[in-house]
């Protein structure tokens, strides 16, 4: 079983999201849009391996950290909202690179959200 990673960029991404959240109007306080970002980064540590996982868009290859092919899993977290989690897979590790819902990339998908 793979260990699954990550990175700073996706950490800042937490910390991002989370002040996103509350800005609009999400969550009325930071500590409920915590444990919000917290259950996808869970779900997505835990689900990852057993997910079917899509190569990624030509666009996410910006994220790249390691050179590796870029894949995509997603977490349909409500009716209205869907997290994306993108990964290289490397000899022991799943390395998640960027996260982001299809408010923020749904357009840049080829696939029908």
């Amino acid at each position: 079983m793979k260990e699954v990673v990550y990175t700073r960029q996706a950490l800042l991404q937490f910390e991002e999201s989370v002040k996103e959240l509350v800005e609009q109007r999400y969550f009325s306080e930071e500590d409920y849009a915590v444990d919000y970002m917290r259950d996808i980064f869970r779900y997505f540590a835990l689900n990852l391996q057993n997910s079917i996982r899509v190569k990624a868009p030509e666009y996410f290859e910006r994220y790249k950290v390691d050179g590796k092919d870029l894949y995509y899993v997603r977490y349909r977290k409500s009716s209205h909202t869907t997290w994306y989690a993108f990964f290289e897979e490397l000899e022991n590790v799943y390395s998640i690179v960027y996260l982001g819902n299809n408010q923020l990339i749904g357009h840049r998908l080829d696939i029908a959200l």
